[in-house]
């Protein structure tokens, strides 16, 4: 996979949400060294970073959160 091609990708993957196998792709071609992408997915970390302190942290309403945790602790059903 060449740099070009991640051009999408940076901000995805800091994010965690790119698909696996890009994710495993992207790592794999950090993994070779490329210091114009590292240095683009520490832009994207950063960027990633300043934008969360814009946004104000939601509050879920408290009677589904408490049914969300009860969904997970049964297993997801």
């Amino acid at each position: 996979m060449g740099c070009q091609h991640l051009e999408d990708l940076y901000e995805l993957f800091v994010l965690g949400t790119l698909a696996e196998a890009s994710a495993a792709e992207l790592r794999a071609h950090l993994e070779t060294g490329c210091l114009v992408c590292r240095q683009r997915v520490r832009d994207a970390t950063l960027t990633v970073y300043l934008l969360s302190l814009r946004t104000k942290t939601a509050r879920p309403n408290p009677k589904l959160k408490a049914q969300l945790l009860q969904r997970l602790r049964k297993g997801g059903r």
